[in-house]
């Protein structure tokens, strides 16, 4: 079996399979990020997930503990702002940083829990 070189292992960067994130959502400490567009977030995300552009967020919007664990996802594997913004997260001096590469593809696939901003066409409440 052939391994496929992602964005992610090119960049050096640790995965989580999205198993790992659903069982630990909601823990102390573990911070899902979508970095997927404006429009796919509010359609439907991780829930409890925060939505920041891949290349303009600053550290205090990840978290005020640099060991925080930090998840960062977009799309699916061929996606590139997931890993980008968990680059960005590690040169800021976060450590504990993970990126789904999986993406929100295989959640959805998996029929995981999202949460959405946007319910039959309408702002939710």
């Amino acid at each position: 079996m052939q391994m496929r070189i992602t964005t992610t292992r090119l960049f050096g960067l640790a995965e989580i399979t999205p198993e790992e994130v659903r069982k630990r959502l909601g823990q102390p400490g573990f911070i899902a990020i979508d970095n997927n567009s404006c429009a796919s977030f509010r359609r439907h995300h991780i829930p409890g997930a925060r939505h920041l552009d891949p290349g303009d967020y600053s550290a205090h919007e990840l978290s005020d503990n640099k060991q925080d664990t930090l998840v960062f996802y977009c799309f699916d594997a061929l996606c590139g702002a997931g890993p980008y913004a968990a680059k960005r997260a590690k040169n800021m001096g976060f450590e504990n940083v993970f990126v789904m590469t999986a993406g929100l593809t295989v959640w959805l696939r998996k029929g995981y829990p999202v949460e959405a901003e946007i319910k039959n066409g309408a702002a939710a409440d």
